[in-house]
């Protein structure tokens, strides 16, 4: 099984959907770990050291389940639903061919999270299922399925 998981930021995967990646790596799925920003707005540092830091933590982040991580390096903080970034969705979710996609809740807290999110339904359309990840302390959110 291939599984795509998309977060708006270099941590949201981490943050949002890594017990479940986990969960799929120890069954023998495939995972591709895809950020849609440079994260060059999430502290206080300079922006392109910044940027680069998180780069390199999330890739730490997925070797430890195995997962190849893709890096769309949309602007911080500016991430919008719109053709550069449904066209983006498409290619890398035709490159990957995914069972299932996993990204951020339509009613997330963050913009580049809703942003995200309506831009990955967009893009996956009628090709791959996505679910949503619980939103930053479960605001909003009522699960169908526990993992």
């Amino acid at each position: 099984m291939k599984i795509l998981a998309l977060g708006a930021h270099p941590d949201d995967i981490e943050i949002f959907m890594f017990g479940t990646m986990a969960a799929y790596a120890a069954q023998g799925a495939e995972l591709t770990f895809a950020m849609a920003t440079d994260g060059a707005r999430g502290g206080t540092s300079d922006p392109a050291v910044l940027a680069r830091v998180r780069r390199d933590e999330a890739t730490a982040a997925a070797a430890l389940v195995g997962a190849v991580p893709r890096f769309l390096d949309f602007p911080d903080g500016e991430l919008v639903a719109d053709a550069a970034l449904i066209g983006a969705l498409k290619a890398l979710i035709g490159q990957i061919g995914p069972d299932l996609v996993i990204t951020h809740a339509p009613n997330d807290y963050h913009a580049d999270h809703r942003a995200l999110s309506d831009g990955v339904r967009i893009a996956a359309s009628f090709a791959v299922p996505v679910l949503h990840a619980d939103t930053m302390g479960g605001t909003g959110f009522s699960p169908t399925h526990y993992v």
